[in-house]
């Protein structure tokens, strides 16, 4: 299922006066890892349910200096080790946030958050309210165009951030029940695309090729794979083919999904490697868009280009993935066009 809601880290905020919280930031340097002065920086590399912990160290007067820990433990648990550890002493101050949450949209996303923020009388903010939402009851929501399935960096949300004075559990169980309408809202329309795609190879490698669509198509976390199955196929001289074919529920427009066709065609030299054809009701969909988009470029470089494009987008484990299973492909064929 293509995941639309997920949770960020949350964020607690210590405050400690001169030397008492060395043994409190030993306690942190042994937990975390990337520790950062920068609080963005940090959220860049923080998964779902992770703790970020800023501790501010009260040198003199107003000066402070700031020091922030990434860690995988929860932070109720964070909390309670350092009662238990007797840390609580040197601490002057502390403040938590209930966890973010980030919400994939698509299309006109301010449609949807115009709706989100009617539904919930959200207070409007920016993405910036990462660092003032600390000691906040209120459940700060962002909104990406990117997969949830991958890191996403802070420059990658939408200007526009809603703040939710709504208990964290409840809220994220209700956007989650309620996100393919809101992304509806934003895509403009009431359903999604199904889409089928079907693969060819006169090397006989389909369960290769099958992997590879796999992979790319979760990696990029484009949609719901609703059924796949092996059909019959004719050519223009009548002759009979076996391919395989996944049919797939997506918001993203057919010519997209054509993109990564195209993309996964072609090997870095521009060598085809198989057909992936893209059918919406039971058309094809050409390429001639991208040729009158790409003028002077043949069909395998504009495959190439579209490879490019895509090893960029994918996650690194999925890009690993590919490459691996690219490695296997046996290329002793005759080259293709």
């Amino acid at each position: 299922m293509m995941s639309l809601v997920r949770s960020g880290p949350t964020i607690i905020n210590l405050g400690v006066s001169g030397d008492g919280g060395e043994n409190l930031t030993g306690y942190l340097q042994n937990i975390s890892f990337k520790p950062s002065s920068n609080l963005f920086e940090s959220y860049d590399h923080a998964g779902e349910g992770e703790t970020l912990i800023v501790l501010e160290t009260f040198v003199s007067g107003n000066k402070s200096e700031t020091s922030i820990y990434q860690s995988t433990k929860a932070a109720a648990n964070i909390m309670c080790d350092i009662i238990n550890r007797g840390f609580a002493d040197s601490i002057d101050n502390a403040k938590i946030t209930p966890p973010n949450i980030l919400m994939r949209l698509l299309g006109n996303m301010d449609a949807a958050i115009d709706q989100i923020s009617k539904d919930f009388k959200a207070r409007e903010t920016t993405k910036n309210e990462l660092v003032s939402n600390i000691g906040e009851s209120s459940v700060l929501v962002n909104f990406t165009g990117e997969p949830l399935n991958k890191l996403v960096q802070v420059f990658m949300f939408h200007k526009r951030a809603l703040l939710i004075d709504k208990p964290y559990g409840q809220l994220i169980a209700f956007l989650r029940a309620k996100a393919q309408e809101y992304l509806n809202i934003s895509l403009g329309k009431p359903d999604w695309n199904e889409i089928e795609i079907t693969i060819f190879d006169a090397m006989d490698q389909f369960n290769l090729h099958y992997q590879r669509l796999i992979t790319v198509l979760q990696g990029l976390d484009v949609g719901v794979m609703v059924g796949e199955d092996w059909i019959t196929e004719y050519t223009v001289a009548l002759r009979k083919s076996e391919v395989y074919q996944i049919r797939l529920l997506t918001p993203l427009s057919p010519r997209e999904i054509k993109r990564i066709a195209l993309a996964l065609e072609y090997d870095q030299d521009g060598r085809r490697l198989a057909d992936f054809d893209v059918y919406v009701n039971k058309k094809k969909i050409g390429w001639a868009t991208e040729k009158e988009l790409n003028r002077g470029y043949a069909r395998g470089d504009i495959g190439v280009l579209h490879r490019r494009r895509l090893m960029s987008s994918l996650p690194a484990e999925a890009k690993a993935v590919l490459l691996k299973l690219d490695e296997s492909i046996d290329r002793n064929g005759p080259l293709k066009g």
